[in-house]
Parts: structure tokens; C-alpha cells; sequence
């Protein structure tokens, strides 16, 4: 399949000063298939300038030199699903969607080590100027790609969410879809996002006649393809038709050989969500990790007691409780298959919402992940040279290597014994500089 490229990301110009070396340190750099157990990282105006085991590196005279025997680097967190901006506490509303807001969330995912996320569909123009800033290092987070507004059929699914009507754009044929589209790329969107779901037979979905135009324009004007889908048989098709990026997993039916042939033959990443579909009912009965550090260190008390009253009152209908379980069950299923059979997997969250909460559930995605067959190898390669390659950015970002970009997380501990060893997190830098 014929990829165009995407609006590349630059890394900012950074004041010269001197060389950061990690040395002594685990080093899983996201594409090779064992850990270098004693590897020096050696970091230069934003980028990686050597990297290898601690013998064959030479550091270089005047760096600051930080010894970190005993601990872990991995690649940054590469979040292909998120939505940031419009969301405080548990409330989801345009009028959220601010300069301050959108800091807030990209600081929050830096500080859990992503250093990459996506925001799909539910933004307002002002991102591409946020989106911007950032890449000036005007301010401090995690890096930001944007869908902009995302595409549904009107009155289709999610128009009915709180701050997503007057967003999501309601495309009534082809011919409109391809204009909406060219004033996406016109504008300076990233990516193109589409909803394909009936919502168990809700709303009507998008026609594939619409969607091809879709995703036909956005290669026409350098941007990518993703979907939100449900179904096995819109997978297929939306894979037929030269969709980049399935952005959350088949949970309708158990995936076939005929969809693992179509996307590996047209090269579709497919990010499972695992996190997404337990968000739909695990507040019905409050989990015990609303009590843990790691949340609670970016998350404030007043919204851990929503969580516990108003999330499980929306979620107390046994027949959700029900159907959140199997969409779960099969998403879960299907990953492992389609890992086995050899399908490009990459990591996504669908982080943002009420009750999804930013760079917390990146982890327990990853948990999730390994929980249902995947190697914790396999999952941090998911997070990051996949992750990057299916954004097109993998030639500066995802995994660490010799001039790319120096985003990586220190860790106490090994995520290879244990992927939720990832909670253990030292350090987190974003071109080359210390998150703090």
C-alpha cells in the first residue's frame, strides 16, 4: 500500500549545552529482540548521538554523566488512541477544550512516559496552534498529532456524546466527504478519523462509498487513515480500501484468516484498546487501583469520588455490564490471534474521556496486552517502533537508536520480569531533556 507522508514532527531547538550520558544502564531500545544488559546512552541536542553497549561507546569529554546501574530504559510510550483537551474532572465539554487544558493532559502523559500521543476527532482548530507550541518547546509534555474533527454519518455514532455534537463532522455522501477533507489537510490536521459503528445497532454508520472517498482524499493530501469500527466486515472493507490505522479491535465475532491476510497484504496496524473496552463497565463495581499512587499521583480526590458514585451509577444497567464483558473477552481473543499470526500491532489507549485516564491506563493497556498472550518484548515494540512506523515518523522517533530522537523512560525495575514494572518509572526524558 502506498503511504503518504505525514506532516513530520521537528524536534525543537534546543540551547546548546552539554552531552547527557546514561550509562550502566538495561537497555530494551523497542527493536531488537533481547536487552543489552550494560548499554550507554549518550544524548545531544535533542537526539540519541550514541548508543550500545557500555564498551563500545565512547563518552565524551565535559558530559554530564548520570550512572544508572540497576535500572531500565525503554523507548517512550507512542500513543496511537487518545483524545486530549476537552475533558475536566469527569466532565466532557467544547467549552474545556483550552491552551491550559491541553497542557494540563500533555504534561500528565509525559509525566507517565508517553511522550507521543494521538488526539482523534474531538479537538477544535486551536490544537494545530497547541499542536505548534509544543513542537517549539514553548512548553513542556508530551508531543501532540491531530485528526482535528473526526467523521461520522449524521446523526451518527458518537454525536450523542456530551462535547463530541457540533464537533464530529456528519458527512452525507462522498463528493462532500472529499471537500471536508481537503479543508482538514488545509487546515493542518495530521491524520483523518473516522467512526464506523453502528453502536449495536443504534446508528447508522457511514457507507463504504464514503468512506473510500475518505480515505482516498487523505492520502491525496499527505494525511493518514484511521477508524473506530466494531465489526469483522468493516474491518475487511475498511482494510480493502487502504485504511492505515484500525484504531480500536474487531469485537463483533472472532477475527478470520481473510481479514489476517488483508491486513498484513495492505499493511494496517491494528491497536487493540483493551483499556477502552473495560472503561465501559469496570466503575459498576469500583476497581481497587482507584486507591493506587500511581493514579492517584496526576488524578485529584474529588475525581477519584466521582468514579466511585457518578461513573458507577452510568454503568449500573446489568445488560451494560454484560455486553462490556464480551466486547472485552473478544477484543482480548482477537489481539492474540492476530499477534500470532504475524499482524503489525501497535498501542493505543482511547485515553481522554470521563473515567480513561491519560497515561495511567497507557500502563494498564500494557498489562492488559500481556495478559492476553502478548510478550512484554513484543508489547513495548508495539508502543514504539510499531507505533511510530504507522504514524510515519519512525526515521526521529519510536524505537531508540543513533540519531533519533531522545525520548525514552528510565525505570527501576525490569518490565521484561514483570510489564508492570513500567510503573517503576525514574525518568522520563522528551528530546533529550529531563521531564520534570
Amino acid at each position: 500500500m502506498l503511504r503518504t507522508a505525514l506532516i513530520s514532527l521537528v524536534l525543537p531547538l534546543l540551547c546548546l549545552g552539554k552531552p547527557i550520558v546514561l550509562e550502566h544502564v538495561r537497555l530494551i531500545d523497542g527493536a531488537s529482540a533481547a536487552a543489552v544488559e550494560d548499554a550507554t546512552i549518550v544524548m545531544e541536542n535533542g537526539k540519541i548521538r550514541a548508543i550500545g553497549p557500555s564498551a563500545n561507546v565512547r563518552i565524551p569529554t565535559g558530559a554530564d554523566v548520570v550512572d544508572l546501574s540497576g535500572k531500565t530504559v525503554v523507548p517512550g510510550i507512542i500513543n496511537l488512541h487518545g483524545h486530549v483537551g476537552n475533558v475536566k474532572g469527569l466532565e466532557q465539554a467544547r467549552k474545556h477544550f483550552t491552551r491550559e487544558n491541553v497542557i494540563s493532559v500533555l504534561r500528565t502523559y509525559a509525566r507517565y512516559g508517553v511522550t507521543t500521543t494521538t488526539s482523534m476527532g474531538s479537538d477544535e482548530d486551536s490544537m494545530i496552534e497547541f499542536r505548534d507550541e509544543r513542537e517549539r518547546n514553548a512548553f513542556g509534555g508530551a508531543r501532540v498529532l491531530t485528526a482535528l474533527q473526526g467523521f461520522t454519518s449524521p446523526g451518527g455514532y458518537p454525536t450523542h456524546v456530551s462535547g463530541i455534537k457540533g464537533v464530529a463532522q456528519e458527512v452525507a455522501s462522498a463528493s462532500q466527504a472529499k471537500v471536508w477533507v481537503d479543508k482538514l489537510a488545509d487546515k493542518g490536521a495530521n491524520i483523518v478519523k473516522m467512526w464506523i459503528d453502528s453502536h449495536h445497532g443504534q446508528f447508522t454508520k457511514i457507507p463504504p462509498a464514503t468512506y473510500n472517498a475518505i480515505i482516498k482524499q487523505a492520502h491525496k493530501r499527505g494525511m493518514l487513515a484511521f477508524a473506530h469500527l466494531y465489526d469483522l466486515e468493516d474491518a475487511k472493507s475498511l482494510a480493502k480500501a487502504g485504511l492505515d490505522v484500525i484504531a480500536h479491535s474487531v469485537r463483533d465475532q472472532e477475527v478470520d484468516d481473510e481479514l489476517i491476510s488483508l491486513l498484513i497484504k495492505n499493511d494496517v496496524t491494528y491497536a487493540a484498546t483493551l483499556t477502552r473496552e473495560k472503561a465501559t463497565y469496570v466503575y459498576s463495581d469500583p476497581p481497587e487501583w482507584l486507591n493506587d499512587k500511581f493514579l492517584t499521583m496526576s488524578v485529584d480526590a474529588d475525581v477519584i469520588r466521582g468514579a466511585r458514585t457518578q461513573l458507577k451509577a452510568a454503568q449500573s444497567d446489568p445488560r451494560m455490564i454484560e455486553q462490556g464483558q464480551l466486547d472485552f473477552e473478544m477484543a482480548a481473543k482477537n489481539l492474540k490471534r492476530l499477534a500470532d499470526a504475524g499482524v503489525e500491532i501497535g498501542f493505543g489507549t482511547d485515553t481522554g474521556p470521563p473515567g480513561r485516564f491519560a497515561g495511567y491506563f497507557e500502563h494498564w493497556e500494557a498489562e492488559l496486552m500481556v495478559a492476553a498472550g502478548m510478550k512484554p518484548m513484543d508489547v513495548i515494540k508495539a508502543w514504539s517502533k510499531t507505533s511510530a512506523r504507522s504514524l510515519e515518523i519512525d526515521r526521529e522517533f519510536g524505537a531508540l537508536g543513533q540519531g533519533k530522537a531522545a525520548d525514552l523512560v528510565v525505570l527501576d525495575e525490569n518490565p521484561l520480569d514483570d510489564i508492570r514494572n513500567t510503573r517503576s518509572i525514574h525518568a522520563v526524558y522528551i528530546g533529550g531533556e529531563k521531564f520534570e
